[in-house]
């Protein structure tokens, strides 16, 4: 009797673990992080950081966030023309800031 009930117990325990909320902390990609957008032009030399995500299984549409120097978060239209021209300025300059690679010289003996 008490195997079956130790059994029972274990049972209904294993049944009553939080296994979504396991799941969700796991996959939070699955849901779009901006629920709205600014149209506003940000001037790149305030920006920090630059993510752009594709459509997915849980957000059927592309977002931009840009983090700024003063750690503020704002969501984009990654399609607005300024934000692609900001685009484009930045990694021209992230190229052009890029110090030269080391050329080693064949030895010759």
């Amino acid at each position: 009797m008490k195997l079956s009930l130790a059994a029972l117990l274990l049972l209904l325990a294993s049944c009553l673990t939080p296994g979504h909320g396991i799941l969700e902390a796991n996959y939070t990609n699955l849901k779009c992080k901006c629920s709205k957008t600014i149209s506003k032009p940000i001037h790149p030399n305030i920006i920090e950081r630059i993510q752009v995500t594709p459509p997915g299984n849980g957000c059927p549409k592309s977002e931009a966030l840009i983090w700024t120097r003063t750690k503020k978060i704002l969501c984009v239209n990654p399609h607005d023309r300024w934000f692609q021209m900001v685009l484009k300025f930045l990694r021209r300059k992230a190229v052009s800031s890029t110090p030269p690679a080391p050329v080693s010289k064949k030895r010759t003996t």
